[in-house]
């Protein structure tokens, strides 16, 4: 009789373990949905707001699909990302595509702007994504209006660069591949043959 008991609250333990195995999945695909439909993490898009007009006509001009500014991260990143723009190319792919930095004047007054813009296609106007509750509307104005046109301005070159940089690494880590072959079959040859 114990051991019947014994196995049938392992059983029991197991079943729960799952149950809670499959909420948590639940809830994971529930929270990726909602972000997928532009509901994730608080953002609300506001880029169609009379208010922001005169910044969709600045940033439609770029040649660029995704903007980031003052997006939380830990650390001593954290300065730098308060007075630069990352501007992402549109058709960049991967993990970690290539992007531009746009930085913004020393004198940048606009600590507390924070937000997202995202779009598919150059020809589209630009989702602006910003949690409501952490930056104040007349903040994001002020702050996009002064933005806006600095990043029209140099977004091109930050890009180019970023893709020149990029180019560059890849060059001198295939060089590096060609080279260790080389000493390698150097090394092979340097054994008397049998």
């Amino acid at each position: 009789m114990g051991n019947n008991s014994a196995r049938g609250s392992g059983g029991l333990k197991l079943v729960v373990i799952l149950g809670v195995a499959l909420l948590a999945m639940v809830g994971g695909v529930l929270a990726a949905s909602a972000m997928l439909r532009g509901g994730g993490g608080g953002k609300t898009d506001v880029g169609d707001l009379a208010e922001l007009a005169a910044v969709q006509a600045q940033l439609r001009a770029i040649d660029a699909c995704r903007l980031e500014h003052n997006l939380p991260v830990r650390g001593s990143y954290r300065e730098m990302h308060r007075r630069t723009v990352f501007v992402t190319p549109c058709g960049a792919s991967g993990i970690a595509p290539s992007r531009g930095k746009v930085e913004l004047p020393a004198q940048w007054a606009h600590g507390g702007l924070t937000f997202e813009a995202e779009r598919s296609s150059r020809t589209d106007d630009w989702a602006i994504l910003v949690n409501q509750e952490a930056v104040p509307f007349p903040v994001l104005v002020a702050g996009l209006s002064e933005l806006a046109p600095i990043v029209a301005r140099e977004a091109a070159g930050a890009i180019a660069k970023s893709l020149a940089e990029d180019a560059e690494g890849k060059a001198k880590y295939e060089e590096g591949l060609r080279q260790r072959e080389q000493q390698q079959q150097e090394n092979r040859g340097s054994y008397p043959t049998r």
